[in-house]
Formats: structure tokens, C-alpha cells, sequence
């Protein structure tokens, strides 16, 4: 064998694994993006929207005016690709980087405390503190990853160099608002109700939960890429990705046996190839989620358990990026209907109890809880806490607290008061 044959033949294989890395790596929105401007370019490269037309570079146009390759991104896939630059740095940034990632509430707030996450990773409280502080400066719109709303109005006064010492005070004693209003500010600040009342309009400006603009996920309106059907006693993920890819040998290519048709020709069958790796590794993640979730798809969001980003990793040997990106703005359908993939790997309600249950779970059962109490004894966070303890899941009054808030049902005393 030449010195020659065996050059190409590396060149190719460095060829095939870079397009493997960098298609098993791309979301979903990526990858449709990524065919699709291949496609226009190279004439061994069919792809085809499923049911529908090939997609070349004369018609390529036409599929994109339909919107639905301009898809905007999902909360998750937004942050990643902010983030991308401190996952990049490998090590415990990565895996820091993720897990606050996955700790994301839709909000946009972050869903678990410093110190739960620090026990979970295995690193001082300090350390995590630190990272949170790197991601909240480096991911936009400002006050994603706040903890509460004193700090996402915080980071975004920060951000938009509003932040004087009057305002300060004013976020320091904001829980007094709902219960003396402007008023009850100026006698606890020491400031004049003038100046009160300017820096609340201030704060009436900004976004109390930046996560929310991009709750409403537009790509709920395109195909589902993955449905969940019933087998036996399971389920079975059945794959329906949007677009279908060939590699195809035109007559009129075909005959120009140029460098740069060879070139062309092997760039097609790597992505063909990439292409059919990436399918293969979304099998393998579903069946770890189907085999964790597969009660939801039977009773809904009350039968959620907890199932981290990096358990679905470690279970099918990917990396812990590549299994995020796979399943970032991924659909499935099942017999309840269309979710996203993110929605099937709830945190649990205590990040330092793994085993615990789910925030799903927890939300369900207080939701039904709370709608059915005795109106005339409405019970406290304490009570409620007992409650679901009692029933399996165990969460501390706080945590009942926090998603009683988000619920939107007010506290025992307030509930005796309206009823």
C-alpha cells in the first residue's frame, strides 16, 4: 500500500469521526439547520422532509419560508449555547455548568440551593457559589439563574447600571410590599415615599421571570421527533425525525470525476452516516428514559420520578453534552400528548436525595391537595408537608412552601381569609 492510499484513507476516517462528533453534538433546531445548508451545496445530499419533497438547492428556499427551520430556541437550548464557552473548559465547570443547567426552572430561575448542588457534585458550597455567579454575568437576558426575585431584579439593575444604595434598600425589604404597600417601604428604608415610588416603577420595568419568554416553545407547533407506543408491559420509542436524509449518485455528478466531487461525495456519506449514529444514540437515551418514566405516559405527571441529565450518561455511555444537546428541542408524543424530552427529567424536589420524588410528582399531589382541603381549616406548609411525607413523599415544609407559591395558592392564614 502507497504512502499515498494510506494518507487518504486516515484523512477520510478523521473526515467520517469529525462529522460524527459534530452531528451527534448539534440539537435538534442544529442539526435540521446543518442538513439543510448542506444539502443547497453539495449534490450527493438528499434530504427530504418526511412526506414530503427532496430538498435541493433549488427548492431549499421554499422549505425554509414555511418558518420551520427558524424555529427559536427552547430555554435550555438557548443557555447551552451561552454557555458553551465554560462547558467547553471540561472537568468540574462542565459538570457544574450542566447541573445548573438542569436545576433550571421555565422561569428561568434556578430550582434547587447552592449547597444541595455542591452535595450533589462533591464540591465546596464556595466553589459552586463562585461558577453561579460566572454563569449568571455570562448568560443573557440578565436574572436567568436567580434564586429568588430579590436577585433576579438584581442582576438585571446590575446589568442595566441601575443598581444605586436607595434601590438596594428597597430590594433588601421588597417583602413588605404586598403587606403595607409603598408606605410600609419608606418606614422600614428610611426613605421618602417620592423615592420609593420612583424606584418601584423602576422595578415594574423589568422581568420578574426572564425565563418565561421562552416557555412558549413555538416548536410544539412542528412534528413530534419521537413516538412513545405501548409493548407488552412497556413502551416502545418509535423515531420520526423531521427530515430524512439519502445519499444519492446523480447522472450528471456522477460523470465529473473531479477532486471536488469525490470530496463531495464523501462528505454526503459521513453525514449520512453521522446522521444514522445520532438516531442510534437517541435509542439508547429513550429507552433509559422510557425504562425510568415509564408510568408517566400511563398516569401523568404525578408518576415522574427523578432522572438526571448525567444518570441518562452514565447509563448509555455518552457524554454528558451530547445527551443534553440530543435532548434539547426534542418532542415526544405519547398517549397524553406532545412534551418535550427537558419534561422527562424533572430534578427531584430535594437535589440531595436523589431517590426522593420528583418536583412533578410533588406539584400533583398539592395541587390535588389543596384544591380538595377543608376550606374552613385550610392546612399550613407544615400540615401539608406531613401529608405528602406520610404518602411517600417526603419534601420539607420549605420545599412545600416554594411550589404551594408557584401553584398560586397563598398561604393557610390568607386562604381562611378569602374563603
Amino acid at each position: 500500500m502507497s504512502l499515498s492510499t494510506r494518507l487518504n484513507a486516515r484523512q477520510s476516517q478523521v473526515f467520517r469521526h469529525g462529522q460524527m462528533t459534530t452531528v451527534l453534538q448539534m440539537s435538534v433546531e442544529q442539526l435540521e439547520d446543518h442538513l439543510l445548508q448542506t444539502a443547497r451545496d453539495n449534490p450527493f445530499l438528499v434530504v427530504r422532509r418526511r412526506g414530503g419533497a427532496a430538498l435541493r438547492a433549488g427548492n431549499v428556499h421554499d422549505f425554509l419560508d414555511t418558518g420551520l427551520a427558524a424555529v427559536p430556541a427552547s430555554l435550555y437550548e438557548h443557555v447551552t449555547r451561552e454557555l458553551a464557552g465554560l462547558i467547553a473548559h471540561g472537568g468540574p465547570m462542565e459538570r457544574l455548568v450542566m447541573t445548573l443547567i438542569e436545576a433550571l426552572e421555565p422561569t428561568g430561575w434556578l430550582g434547587c440551593p447552592v449547597d444541595d448542588i455542591a452535595a450533589q457534585l462533591r464540591l465546596e458550597s464556595r466553589l459552586v457559589e463562585n461558577g453561579l455567579r460566572l454563569v449568571q454575568r455570562r448568560v443573557s437576558p440578565a436574572g436567568l439563574f436567580a434564586r429568588d426575585l430579590r436577585e433576579c431584579l438584581q442582576l438585571q439593575l446590575e446589568d442595566q447600571g441601575l443598581l444605586s444604595d436607595d434601590m438596594r434598600c428597597i430590594l433588601d425589604n421588597l417583602d413588605l410590599l404586598p403587606r403595607g404597600g409603598p408606605e410600609a417601604l419608606a418606614r422600614s428604608t428610611g426613605l421618602t415615599l417620592e423615592i420609593v415610588s420612583h424606584q418601584l416603577a423602576r422595578l415594574r420595568r423589568l422581568d420578574p421571570k426572564p425565563g418565561s419568554r421562552f416557555s412558549t416553545d413555538l416548536t410544539l407547533m412542528r412534528e413530534p421527533d419521537v413516538r412513545v407506543e405501548p409493548q407488552g408491559s412497556g413502551w416502545i420509542a418509535i423515531l420520526k425525525p423531521s427530515l430524512e436524509t439519502r445519499v444519492t449518485l446523480q447522472a450528471g455528478a456522477a460523470l465529473k470525476n473531479s477532486p471536488a466531487m469525490r470530496q463531495a461525495l464523501a462528505q454526503a456519506r459521513a453525514i449520512k452516516q453521522a446522521v444514522d449514529l445520532r438516531h442510534n444514540a437517541l435509542k439508547q437515551i429513550m429507552q433509559v428514559v422510557l425504562a425510568v418514566q415509564g408510568d408517566f405516559f400511563r398516569d401523568g405527571a404525578q408518576a415522574l420520578l427523578p432522572l438526571s441529565l448525567s444518570a441518562i450518561a452514565k447509563k448509555t455511555g455518552f457524554h454528558l453534552s451530547t445527551v443534553s444537546r440530543v435532548l434539547n428541542g426534542l418532542l415526544v408524543e405519547g398517549p397524553n400528548g406532545i412534551i418535550s424530552a427537558r419534561n422527562l427529567c424533572p430534578h427531584a424536589a430535594a437535589q440531595a436525595c436523589a431517590d426522593g420524588p420528583s418536583k412533578p410528582q410533588v406539584m400533583a399531589r398539592l395541587r390535588k391537595a389543596l384544591a380538595h382541603e377543608n376550606g374552613g381549616s385550610p392546612m399550613s406548609d407544615q400540615r401539608l408537608s406531613e401529608l405528602l411525607t406520610a404518602e411517600g413523599l417526603m419534601v420539607s415544609r420549605r420545599v412545600v412552601a416554594r411550589y404551594r407559591q408557584e401553584l398560586g395558592f397563598s398561604g393557610a392564614a390568607e386562604r381562611r381569609r378569602h374563603r
